[in-house]
């Protein structure tokens, strides 16, 4: 409720998390606005606000889970939507995708660890090497699976300033501002400043630019796709 609250005063990035305490005080929350949140106009705010707002009356959430609970498996579902939809597209190309850290089995056994185990540092490689040779993969490289939130981000920042042009005019005339979500000039203004050093959230604005290639090849695919032959009906059932 109080997430819907801030994205109806139009403020999703108020609580960034700028030192270890407000990070601390952040990890307390049930939730928080996605990256992408703070381009998104005052419509789609208050229209996301309305869904939060009804979600919470038919949420799941037990008197004795917690907001890190809540967030973990909340994050395992986009993961796993993700993986479904990358499953797909590679079965186009005949081709099978392994994600042996979302198997059923490996997923069950991380939620089933002890919370001071997971918070431990060089935990989560150590299991993830587990994970890697169980499935035949061995001799990973000292500091493997160590984070590299640093690396990512000046490689991400280097991708943007390469195909900038491109980007920008990818939102000269986008679908996500025809349909209300965004103002083309926001994210434009946003995309030259981050190909420019400025410290905004590259993973939002991947996002807006996953969404709106994937907007446009969904329009472009539109009635070109085969769906099958309807079944036969029968006059009598069974």
């Amino acid at each position: 409720e109080s997430l819907a609250e801030r994205l109806l005063r139009h403020r999703p990035d108020d609580d960034g998390p700028a030192g270890a305490a407000d990070a601390s005080l952040a990890a307390l929350t049930w939730g928080r606005p996605g990256p992408a949140a703070r381009w998104l106009t005052g419509e789609a705010l208050a229209e996301v606000s309305v869904r939060l707002q009804a979600s919470t009356r038919r949420s799941e959430i037990g008197p004795a889970q917690r907001p890190g609970d809540f967030r973990a498996r909340a994050a395992l579902a986009r993961h796993a939507a993700d993986l479904r939809v990358l499953e797909q597209a590679a079965e186009i190309r005949f081709q099978r995708l392994h994600a042996p850290f979302l198997d059923n089995q490996v997923v069950r056994a991380c939620r089933a660890l002890p919370e001071a185990l997971r918070v431990r540092p060089g935990a989560r490689a150590s299991i993830l090497r587990t994970v890697l040779e169980g499935a035949g993969v061995r001799e990973l490289p000292d500091g493997w699976g160590a984070p590299a939130q640093a690396a990512s981000a000046t490689a991400a920042r280097t991708g943007l300033r390469v195909a900038a042009d491109t980007l920008i005019m990818l939102f000269d005339t986008p679908l996500l501002a025809e349909a209300g979500l965004v103002e083309a000039r926001v994210v434009r203004k946003a995309l030259r400043g981050a190909a420019q050093g400025e410290a905004l959230p590259l993973d939002g604005l991947a996002d807006l630019v996953a969404l709106e290639l994937w907007l446009r090849r969904l329009l472009a695919r539109r009635g070109t796709c085969w769906t099958g032959t309807p079944g036969r009906q029968r006059a009598v059932p069974g």
